[in-house]
């Protein structure tokens, strides 16, 4: 499948991309050991003693697990050693580790995420000091991924997911949440596929086919928000799910803005972030097709 895109993403976001979208692009292929080093020299400056990146990597904000998180996942993909790097990440996300094993962020962080995320409904599916299933499995991925060797507190973060499962398939963002939210599935799929846990275990059989059945409904309403959960997928196991991920990357190619980015629902501007997720996306699904 043809993934050539027409616009030019990469000056869309080495002008306006974080870190993380800056390294998502250089996990999906692009970019040059400048950029690299550049990168890599960035991320020092933004992390905070306790070893955590700032929130939105803003300066003097507090430290997040879910920027944490992602950054140390592309870490894992360079080619360089930044062990100490690694260590100072790992010290903090185990910090954040709670009683019942799932991930929580600080209490200091509420008024940045509700500046950010306030107005998208933010405080309903990113609370602050609860243990959260998406943030969790963005965690655990992360700690699997660098083979953190405490099995004990990745046994408790991969059963607090394993057990808070919804009937749909889907999860809540937290324990005692009323609803699913399948936009937290991908991220618990892949933190589980990290801790090996077996594909043919029901919690993963389930997942899948509920992220699977909400990415057709998604791609039926043209969201292509929804198109970043495209690798959670994971190998396609028939023709129907090989095309469930062509009209995927379809929907993302024939919805890429002009200046090179992806423009949120309900936004009229390209987003960075949703860009750089998109890229990666788009490049970990055309070896399925």
């Amino acid at each position: 499948m043809n993934t050539e895109l027409h616009y030019d993403f990469e000056n869309y976001l080495l002008t306006n991309g974080s870190i993380a979208d800056k390294m998502r692009l250089i996990a999906a292929g692009f970019g040059n050991e400048q950029l690299r080093n550049q990168v890599i020299t960035d991320l020092e400056a933004s992390m905070n003693k306790d070893g955590g990146i700032r929130f939105g990597y803003k300066p003097e904000a507090p430290s997040s697990v879910k920027e944490t998180a992602e950054v140390l996942v592309l870490l894992v993909s360079f080619a360089d050693d930044y062990s100490s790097l690694v260590e100072r990440m790992v010290s903090f996300l185990v910090s954040r580790q709670k009683k019942d094993g799932g991930f929580a962020e600080t209490l200091n962080l509420d008024p940045h995420i509700e500046d950010k995320w306030g107005a998208a409904g933010g405080r309903n599916w990113y609370p602050v000091g609860k243990s959260i299933t998406w943030l969790t499995g963005k965690a655990l991925e992360a700690l699997c991924l660098v083979e953190y060797d405490d099995v004990e507190r990745l046994r408790r973060a991969r059963d607090f997911l394993l057990y808070s499962q919804n009937e749909d398939g889907h999860w809540p963002d937290f324990k005692g949440q009323n609803e699913s939210d399948p936009l937290a599935t991908g991220n618990i799929l892949e933190g589980l596929r990290a801790m090996k846990i077996d594909s043919r275990n029901k919690v993963i059989v389930d997942g899948r086919a509920a992220l699977m059945q909400h990415l057709k409904d998604c791609i039926e309403s043209k969201s292509t928000f929804d198109m970043v959960d495209l690798p959670a997928v994971g190998a396609p196991e028939s023709e129907q799910e090989k095309e469930l991920i062509r009209d995927g990357l379809k929907l993302i190619m024939e919805s890429q803005n002009e200046d090179g980015g992806w423009i949120p629902l309900g936004a009229k501007k390209s987003d960075p972030e949703l860009t750089s997720l998109l890229i990666l996306a788009l490049q970990k699904c055309k070896f399925f097709c």
